[in-house]
């Protein structure tokens, strides 16, 4: 039985969500790419691992709530979120965002975050 693609974004966040960046890492494909406006845009699972580890290492809490998540088709799924978060200064944000996740074979080939 095969791993829908609503359950790997699914796991995706919680993984996020507890900072547990190996989960996270396990669930990329080696040649995966990630886009977002606020870090660039990664080639690679270790480039991609590289800049979540300084993204979670420069704030002391980040939580990610999903506000909505569709199926847009077979391999992409589209996330309306809000991110909250507390800098290594103690400053909290709170912004919201859309990201869209290529799914295939079970592990994910692309995100895009805007």
């Amino acid at each position: 039985m095969s791993i829908s693609t609503t359950d790997i974004t699914e796991r995706y966040f919680a993984a996020s969500n507890r900072a547990d960046l190996k989960a996270v890492e396990a669930l990329f494909q080696p040649n995966a790419t990630y886009s977002s406006t606020h870090t660039g845009l990664y080639y690679g699972i270790a480039d991609i691992m590289a800049m979540m580890e300084g993204f979670f290492s420069s704030h002391t809490s980040l939580h990610w709530q999903v506000s909505q998540l569709s199926r847009l088709s077979t391999h992409i799924v589209e996330v309306s979120f809000i991110l909250e978060g507390t800098d290594q200064s103690g400053e909290s944000f709170e912004r919201s965002g859309t990201e869209r996740l290529v799914i295939e074979d079970g592990l994910i080939r692309h995100i895009e975050i805007r």
